[in-house]
């Protein structure tokens, strides 16, 4: 997939996850990590809760798999200037 699809696909989920961010006030990524803990399982007997919250993980799970793929694109981190102080750059001055 081109980095330029890639990048429109994670952007149009991270407007889905925006609307389930507002609706429910808390972050995918905390939502996610409820849902892993097994928090929210008093919502499980709540249709309405129940299907939002498959979607949102669904969609959330999608986003994560993107992302992924997205990190592929970066340049590995440079090791070897990890750690070491580099000076400000010089600035000339009239």
């Amino acid at each position: 997939m081109p980095l330029h699809n890639l990048l429109k696909d994670i952007r149009r989920l991270e407007a889905e996850l925006g609307r389930f961010e507002i609706k429910f006030g808390v972050k995918s990524h905390d939502f996610h990590a409820a849902m892993l803990r097994g928090d929210l399982a008093e919502f499980d007997a709540l249709d309405e809760y129940r299907m939002e919250f498959i979607e949102w993980l669904a969609l959330y799970k999608t986003w994560l798999s993107l992302d992924e793929k997205y990190r592929q694109f970066l340049p590995p981190p440079q090791r070897s200037l990890a750690g070491q102080h580099r000076p400000a750059p010089q600035t000339r001055t009239a």
